[in-house]
């Protein structure tokens, strides 16, 4: 990867800098038989970087992002609680070697630091900014407020916002709240989180278990679910985000409605009444402490039918932290062993693969919405 040098530029001749950087670049090139530079551009990527984070902090992550989505990124750093405002930009390239030749493949990075009451002029200053008839994605890496005016300016410009409910400090009422602004959105909007994306591993090996027939037909008789998630260590009791999303997927997947709210027992575990057709499930969510744990997130997950005859599908992580494991248990026998390896859960390769759809992602939406309308 190379960087030129920063120059700090007045916001209006941003564009005019930009060209000047990549003629700069291109004459460096050619002047010191350097690799050709191909400038590449496949999207817009604007970010929201969390207040006192540097851009030396996250170029990095940007870069690894770019390297298989060469973008225009558009970093926003922003101080609210400044009592002066102030509105200053910079460029500079992103360059990677191509893997082939003697070419290098660069992208440009705007980097705007906004404070006080000048963040309100940042949606207007990005709509100009991006590149038309490309796709605008929008990663806000800090927690937003979702109903405040500049979320949702941002939101509106966006094709596809990419967020992280893992932080939420009140996840039942925060993915509520994004399920109703998910709803409410503009038709073009999409949302991704990532930790959502951080679940697909479970629901890959748990949807693979009932591609078997003989296991679906236990399915009308499923009648408990036991999540353990590993937490903060918070004395609050409090439900995981991404322990409440995997409850909401199988929720909307088998259609089951909530007659209750999670009550708790203790400080650490909670039960969920819901109702099928003919039967009450209960959700049995286990909030474990992170000493000792091989992986954050979630530990384990089992399905039950209990009563004659009985079964049971298990999935956990395996004692070395990078694979998943899988079981069935029918009538006191297990069977049907499955292992997936485990992707790192780093936040630049799960917005990688979010930078990669260009759709809604109809399952997720359908599982906020389940939670929304309970």
């Amino acid at each position: 990867m190379k960087n030129l040098p920063q120059r700090a530029v007045d916001v209006s001749v941003i564009e005019h800098e930009l060209k000047e950087l990549w003629e700069q670049m291109t004459e460096v090139s050619a002047e010191e038989d350097q690799q050709a530079v191909m400038r590449a551009c496949v999207a817009n990527l604007v970010v929201v970087n969390p207040a006192g984070e540097s851009a030396g902090e996250i170029s990095p992550m940007i870069a690894e992002v770019t390297h298989q989505h060469p973008s225009r990124v558009i970093l926003l750093l922003c101080e609210p609680d400044s009592s002066q405002a102030s509105l200053d930009a910079m460029v500079t390239a992103q360059c990677h070697p191509s893997g082939r030749g003697r070419k290098q493949i660069c992208c440009e990075q705007i980097v705007i630091q906004a404070a006080g009451e000048d963040i309100s002029r940042l949606p207007s200053l990005v709509r100009t900014l991006v590149i038309p008839d490309l796709p605008v994605f929008l990663w806000w890496r800090d927690l937003p407020d979702f109903k405040s005016a500049l979320f949702t300016d941002f939101m509106q410009g966006a094709d596809r916002v990419i967020l992280d409910s893992a932080g939420l400090a009140d996840a039942r009422q925060g993915l509520r709240t994004l399920a109703g602004l998910v709803e409410e959105k503009p038709q073009k909007t999409a949302f991704s989180d990532l930790n959502w994306c951080r679940l697909t591993p479970w629901r890959v090996l748990v949807a693979g278990f009932f591609d078997v027939p003989k296991y679906r037909a236990y399915l009308p008789r499923l009648n408990r679910v036991q999540i353990k998630s590993v937490g903060g260590g918070s004395s609050e009791p409090s439900i995981s985000a991404h322990g409440l999303l995997l409850a909401a997927w199988l929720a909307s997947r088998l259609h089951w409605k909530a007659t209750t709210k999670p009550h708790w027992i203790d400080e650490r575990t909670c039960d969920w009444q819901l109702e099928a057709e003919d039967r009450t499930v209960t959700i049995h969510i286990e909030i474990t402490s992170p000493e000792g744990a091989v992986r954050p997130g979630l530990n384990s997950l089992q399905l039950l039918v209990e009563g004659e005859p009985s079964a049971q599908w298990v999935a956990s992580i395996a004692a070395d932290g990078k694979h998943l494991e899988g079981y069935v248990r029918l009538e006191g026998r297990s069977e049907g062993a499955r292992v997936i390896r485990l992707d790192d859960d780093e936040e630049a390769q799960l917005a990688g693969r979010e930078l990669e759809i260009l759709g809604h992602d109809q399952v997720y939406e359908q599982s906020l919405k389940w939670l929304v309308s309970r």
